[in-house]
This record gives structure tokens, C-alpha cells and sequence, in this order.
């Protein structure tokens, strides 16, 4: 392709003829709205979503969920089928830990129960479970299970119960073999927060022994299995499936389908809804070339004249078009790569701003009506790049529409009329 054709597309992009009025600004302003609001948009779903995802699969269904016709009375460490899990563990076994979950109501201070589950694990949990201890901060007390009678709970549940660390709470179960439910007083040794509302304030924990002689929990025992790469997991479950086939193994795709589902679902919606905006830019980009093509009639016919083909003019235009998507696509990722990464400070400042307009000021994240401190943030290379690929290209596929009408031109005639 002749030089002379990215010398003209150049020339028509930052041509200041006075009857386009700036059309060619308005749409490079366009798409860098449309990138910069798509990436702030996708980097804070995905830290709302990744977030969620992380704490289902850190502190609920983990990798891997094998369940067991062993009940926690009957649980030993040393039963058959933790022998052959442990057998069958390879180097991308990261952790396996047994737990079982029971459904019960507590009562602390205040008079109404609350209907929570008690999780019993191994005392050293956390030990064992890294990405567990990572997920969880234990702000007052300690996670001590050592306790027969002590119980960690959610800082949203103590709060609901109104009890403190060092306080009972009394636990209503039906013992094994009885009909009539009985009550338990737990002594509180710690209070942990996850970050994941419904954890926080419905979950406590105790000791595997302790759910079996202190609860006469009868509950079967799970196994949570953590991997290396959590996204090859399948080749792994069928494994276990051959080697101890009186388990049922599920894995965190198929433990949690209606929450993943939903939450793609929520995001695929997002992302159709912000990317209307680059709809309109190309409609703008479409209309701009176009009537650019039209004043330039006379022009086109000169170059026409001289030796030009119209699939070099046509080029050229597609190439301003290839412009106006290359400019706005990096100014648009600056931005929204800047407030990305900048947005909690962002919001920090509006309320600083506020404050000095007014006494209290405007609180964004208040803990009365949001449980996050911050915004998270997670930003994806290949959603950039997808991002990118699409501004640019919607803005190529519009310039090569608008470019059509270069072959109706006919320079004879509108040099006759001339």
C-alpha cells in the first residue's frame, strides 16, 4: 500500500474543515468513555466476584467435596477412606480436610435464637488449610478448638447474639437417639470475619469431637480436597471416583453451579449493557466518514483523476477509522486503568470534599448498609484485551461501511460539473 494513503488518512483525521464540526473529536471522546467505563466497570465486578468466589471455595465447598457414609460419632483419622485419600494424594494436593455441618439455633443475650450452622473441623483447620487462614482474620479471641465446650463464631452472628468472647451461648440440638431437643451452653473463644456476609453471620465452628460428644451430632463426614490449579479438577474427581467408589465426589463447578451461574449471567449483562455505548460510537464514526466522503466529493475525483484507485481511497478512510479506534482504545485504557487502580482513594476525596461542604459529609461506604470497607479491584489482561479488540475493530467495521460510497463516486462527471 502506497505511503500516500496513511498520509491522507492522517490528514483527514486532524483536518479542521469547518463543516464537520469536530465530528472526528466527538468520536475518538466516544469510544475512550465507552473503553474507560468498561474497564472500571469489568475490574470491579470481578473483584466483587472473584472475592465471592474465593471465599466459596476456601471456606465452603472447597476444590473438591467428598461425601461419606461415616458419621462424626463414628470418625476416626485414621478410618479407611482418610487412609486411601491420603494414598491417593499427589503433589497437587494442597489440603484435606475432614468437616461435617449441622444445623441448629443459638441463643446468646438477647432472647431470640438464630438459626446458624455449626461446622466442626480439626482443631488444626487452619494449619492444614492455608487458603482458609488466608480468607479468614480472626479480629478478638483466637480460633482455639482445643476447647471440648468452645465455639468461634462469625463478628455478625456475635453481634446478632449480642454475646462477646469469653461468653456461653446456648446451642439447641436434638440428641442422638432422642426426640426432644436439649441445649448446650458453648463458651466463645474467637470471633472471625470472612468478608462474606452469610459466612459472618450465620456460621460458628467447633472441633470434630466436640460436634460428636458434646452436640451427639450424628451428622455424615465431608472431605474437603484443595488442588494446586483449581480449574483441573475434573481428571482428579474421576480418579477418586475409581478409587474409592463409595464416595460421592462433587467438584466446586458442580457444588456451586446456581451461584456461578448466576454470577456470569449478572456479568454478560453488564457487559452488554456498557458495550451499547461503542453501538452509538459506531453509528457516530459511521455518519462522521460518511458525510466526510460526501464534502470531500470533489477531492476524491481530483485523486481519481491522477491515478488514485478507489480501493486506495477507500483504505485511507478505513484507516482514519483504524485511527479514531487506535487513539480512543489507549486514551480509554489509561483512564480506566487510572481509576481502577486509584478508585478507593477516588472516593475517599469525594468525601473529604464533602465534608468540608456539610457537617457529616457523604460516607460511601457505610457499614449500616454495605459490608465492605474498600472497593476490590481484579484486572484481567485478556479482558483488556478483548476490550481493546472490540473498540478497535467496531471502529474499522464502521469506516469500512462508511468507505462504500468511494466507488460511486464518479470523478468524470463531477469534474464535468465543476
Amino acid at each position: 500500500m502506497n505511503s500516500w494513503v496513511f498520509f491522507v488518512a492522517r490528514r483527514l483525521l486532524g483536518s479542521r474543515h469547518s463543516r464537520r464540526g469536530g465530528a472526528g473529536g466527538l468520536a475518538i471522546l466516544g469510544i475512550t468513555a465507552g473503553v474507560a467505563t468498561l474497564v472500571v466497570v469489568l475490574a470491579v465486578m470481578n473483584g466483587f466476584q472473584l472475592g465471592t468466589i474465593e471465599n466459596l471455595l476456601e471456606l465452603n465447598s472447597f476444590h473438591l467435596r467428598l461425601e461419606t457414609d461415616i458419621t462424626v460419632d463414628t470418625y476416626t483419622p485414621e478410618n479407611p477412606i482418610g487412609r486411601s485419600l491420603q494414598n491417593a494424594a499427589t503433589s497437587e494436593t494442597t489440603a484435606i480436610v475432614p468437616f461435617t455441618e449441622i444445623q441448629t439455633l443459638a441463643r446468646g443475650y438477647w432472647p431470640e435464637p438464630q438459626g446458624i450452622m455449626i461446622r466442626g473441623v480439626p482443631p488444626d483447620w487452619l494449619e492444614r488449610d492455608r487458603g482458609a487462614a488466608e480468607q479468614l482474620e480472626v479480629p478478638v479471641g483466637a480460633f482455639d478448638l482445643s476447647d471440648p465446650t468452645g465455639i468461634v463464631l462469625g463478628t455478625e452472628l456475635s453481634r446478632a447474639l449480642g454475646v462477646r468472647v469469653g461468653d456461653t451461648v446456648a446451642v439447641t440440638h436434638i440428641p442422638a437417639g432422642g426426640s426432644r431437643p436439649a441445649e448446650v451452653q458453648l463458651t466463645v473463644t474467637g470471633l472471625f470475619r470472612s468478608g462474606y456476609l452469610e459466612f459472618d453471620r450465620s456460621w460458628g465452628f467447633v472441633s470434630l469431637a466436640s460436634a460428636a460428644d458434646v452436640l451427639d451430632a450424628r451428622d455424615p463426614v465431608i472431605y474437603g480436597i484443595k488442588v494446586s490449579d483449581r480449574f483441573d479438577v475434573e481428571d482428579i474427581a474421576e480418579q477418586l471416583r475409581d478409587t474409592i467408589p463409595e464416595v460421592t465426589v462433587a467438584t466446586w463447578r458442580e457444588f456451586n453451579r446456581g451461584i456461578f451461574g448466576a454470577l456470569r449471567m449478572e456479568k454478560s449483562m453488564m457487559v452488554f449493557l456498557v458495550g451499547l455505548i461503542f453501538l452509538v460510537v459506531a453509528g457516530n464514526i459511521y455518519q462522521l466518514l460518511r458525510r466526510s466522503i460526501l464534502e470531500r466529493s470533489e477531492e476524491i475525483a481530483i485523486l481519481r483523476a491522477i491515478g488514485a484507485g478507489a480501493q486506495q481511497i477507500r483504505f485511507a478512510f478505513i484507516l482514519e477509522g483504524w485511527f479514531i479506534g487506535t487513539i480512543g482504545t489507549l486514551t480509554g485504557m489509561l483512564i480506566g486503568l487510572f481509576l481502577s487502580g486509584n478508585l478507593n482513594e477516588i472516593f475517599q476525596l469525594l468525601e473529604w470534599v464533602t465534608g468540608l461542604l456539610g457537617d457529616q459529609g457523604v460516607q460511601v461506604f457505610s457499614p449500616s448498609y454495605f459490608y465492605i470497607e474498600e472497593i476490590p479491584r481484579r484486572i484481567s489482561p485478556q479482558e483488556l484485551l478483548a476490550i481493546a479488540s472490540g473498540a478497535v475493530g467496531i471502529a474499522v467495521v464502521a469506516a469500512r461501511f462508511a468507505a462504500n460510497s468511494v466507488v460511486r463516486i464518479q470523478p468524470q462527471e463531477l469534474l464535468r460539473n465543476e
